[in-house]
């Protein structure tokens, strides 16, 4: 009988352990031409969700990588800013450097004027995460920078200003990560872009960004388990009573 109980004893501390199943995001994979928020991703200008665009072609080197959509305030990739893009062709195909970026990656061009532009992550619920970050300067053809901060919920984790003078191309990106970071529902992951003071423009910047998230809530099968190892543990109390 004893052993019958540390059996059960040690099922339902155990239970807890295999909870809650870790879930990966990624910026790139993740990503949407139609949805914002799209999951647990955002892409805000200030407080404004930005918009679906398809682009015009009026001569922009960068359309080739914009297709078939992405994301902003208008379809002119000359004057309208911030974008957030999914490349669909290497750099070298649309008027930077393969060094700039390769088809798949995700760059943000920070906004001419105005509010930054924010990537915001958002914690599904309570729990953990891990992440590691990627950002780097997309933009050789012209001699700009840009402010970056990351934060967890209003507490800043790093800053960085990114520019063709440090971390200059995606083999040299600035890298940014985090460990067993307790978040609730509701916290945000946020990556602001802004141009650096004194510059007219904003201008390209690549980024890369892996999630794992870990729940603290446990699942549903998780509390059946508990509330059947007690029914287990009553039930034998209550022969051994009767067995006395």
């Amino acid at each position: 009988m004893k052993k019958i109980y540390k059996y059960i004893a040690g099922a339902l501390l155990a239970a807890p352990m295999f909870a809650s199943a870790a879930t990966s995001y990624n910026l790139s994979n993740d990503f949407s031409y139609s949805n914002n928020p799209n999951g647990a991703w955002s892409f805000l200008y200030g407080a404004a969700l930005l918009t679906p665009q398809v682009p015009l072609n009026n001569g922009n080197p960068l359309y080739p990588a914009v297709l078939p959509g992405y994301w902003s305030t208008g379809p002119d990739l000359n004057t309208n800013t911030p974008d957030v893009i999914k490349t669909a062709v290497n750099g070298s195909s649309a008027g930077e450097t393969d060094s700039d970026f390769l088809a798949g990656d995700v760059i943000v061009h920070s906004p001419n004027a105005g509010d930054p532009l924010f990537i915001v992550w958002t914690a599904p619920e309570a729990g953990t995460i891990d992440f590691s970050s990627d950002i780097w300067y997309a933009h050789s053809v012209v001699n700009r920078s840009n402010d970056v901060l990351v934060s967890l919920d209003g507490s800043a984790l790093g800053s960085a200003t990114i520019s063709n003078a440090s971390y200059g191309d995606r083999s040299n990106a600035w890298h940014l990560s985090g460990d067993d970071l307790s978040v609730i529902a509701g916290d945000t992951l946020v990556f602001a872009f802004t141009k650096s003071a004194g510059q007219s423009f904003g201008s390209l910047d690549g980024i890369n960004v892996d999630i794992t998230f870990v729940s603290t809530i446990p699942e549903p099968e998780t509390y059946a388990m508990l509330l059947a190892g007690l029914g287990l543990l009553g039930f034998f109390a209550r022969n051994k009573k009767q067995a006395a």
